[in-house]
């Protein structure tokens, strides 16, 4: 074989091992869900994120570093930035798989029952990716 054959493919084999993927955050599983309390209702939401960015320490902890915000779709309005947050993630030994977002929101008795959207905004203060979700639910006085 010539030699600048075996070159070319040596620094090919070298560039293909070393082109890992970004990292790209991804939300799933959304849920959202509401039970009356005596001067309103209390709502509970919920998402999971995988894909992010973790940093590896000298001590073998992987970190991880999410932020959010949540807006509500009513069915005559829409409300920006009900909720926020900022999410410091930690784990020894092993790349955390995924990180549960939560949120506990008390609505007042001013909000009519009727159906809702919850929509989840997450960054990956990491890798500085983004992803949306959002679901449905409904506010019902039983």
């Amino acid at each position: 074989m010539k030699p600048h054959i075996l070159i070319f493919l040596l620094i090919l084999i070298l560039l293909s091992a070393c082109s890992g993927e970004d990292p790209q955050i991804v939300l799933s599983s959304p849920e959202a869900f509401a039970f009356t309390l005596e001067e309103g209702w209390e709502l509970n939401a919920t998402v999971i994120a995988m894909g992010f960015q973790q940093n590896e320490d000298d001590n073998d902890n992987y970190n991880a570093s999410l932020s959010f915000t949540i807006d509500l779709v009513t069915p005559s309005d829409s409300l920006s930035r009900i909720d926020s947050g900022e999410m410091d993630e930690s784990q020894e030994e092993e790349p955390l798989t995924d990180i549960m977002i939560e949120s506990q929101i008390e609505l007042n008795s001013n909000f009519p029952t009727g159906d809702y959207k919850i929509i989840f905004y997450v960054t990956d203060n990491l890798s500085q990716t983004k992803d949306t979700a959002h679901v449905n639910f409904k506010l019902t006085s039983e």
